[in-house]
């Protein structure tokens, strides 16, 4: 699983160099900043028209993983593409990380950049955020598609919870030494990259991200995309999420693992942005 995971990682950054010359998550033509809750937030905008807030995975995770979708969605939406406290140029802050604080950093970056309610996408850490938004924010989410997500641990590939378990700043860079070190290079504190590792932690490990109930509440319509062979999440836990939120589409991609799920532009033409714009 982690080779498989790596080569994909690699994909991506491959692919975010050779795409464009637009620098997605840093970006000085693009990118504002919000503070909130002790933490300066960055975040770029993209487009004109209904607000789409994008948010996107953790630790290796940052805007520039959107860089094959942004150049799509931002020609029929308003894109506002969060960056998470302690990735990139976001701060990371003095409070204990969580989903909850996680959605709350979002929605006050939505409410700065617009009064209306928004469509949501996020992957990985960002779609559990969009189903945080889209279950405790229903006045500000009319949509959410969420990519690679979950709504509990269960739902994780038991050696998955493993490697996750051992994960630290150490083997980051021995991994994927490239993207840490150009993480690092725009991040306000980089010596802290290891204190953000170790805080992510609290939220990978908590038994429940989105309660049931909660679950069950959610209005608005929501897509959810997995691959079928995620590195982290298991297929059954995609649909458990489709089989708990009523309002809810499952999409199975075939043949793709969990960073696949932001390579396939041709998927987000085809299926995802028929959804978003369809009423």
């Amino acid at each position: 699983m982690k080779k498989a995971f790596l080569l994909s990682c690699l994909l991506l950054t491959l692919l975010s160099a050779w795409s464009q010359d637009i620098p997605y998550g840093n970006n000085p033509a693009a990118g504002k900043y919000l503070t909130h809750k002790g933490a300066k937030l960055y975040y770029e905008t993209y487009g004109t028209g209904r607000p789409l807030l994008l948010l996107h995975g953790d630790t290796y995770g940052y805007i520039e993983e959107f860089s094959q979708y942004i150049p799509i969605l931002s020609q029929h939406f308003k894109v506002i593409a969060v960056g998470m406290r302690g990735h990139g140029k976001s701060e990371l802050g003095n409070l204990p990380f969580s989903y909850q604080l996680f959605a709350e950093d979002a929605a006050a970056i939505l409410r700065q950049e617009t009064a209306d309610s928004a469509i949501v996408m996020g992957f990985s850490a960002g779609a559990v955020t969009a189903y945080y938004l889209a279950a405790y924010y229903p006045g500000l989410v009319t949509k959410a598609v969420v990519l690679g997500g979950a709504l509990n641990i269960k739902a994780y590939k038991p050696e998955a919870l493993k490697e996750l378990k051992a994960m630290n700043a150490t083997i980051a860079e021995k991994q994927l030494p490239d993207v840490v070190a150009a993480r690092k290079a725009i991040m306000p504190a980089p010596e802290k990259y290891g204190e953000l590792i170790e805080r992510l932690k609290a939220t990978w490990f908590q038994e429940v991200y989105i309660p049931t109930a909660k679950a069950k509440a959610i209005k608005c319509p929501v897509m959810i995309v997995g691959g079928d062979s995620d590195d982290y999440f298991k297929v059954s836990g995609f649909l458990e999420a489709h089989e708990i939120i009523p309002n809810s589409q499952l999409a199975i991609i075939p043949h793709c693992g969990h960073i696949g799920l932001v390579l396939r532009p041709e998927y987000l033409t085809a299926v995802i942005l028929p959804f978003m714009i369809n009423n």
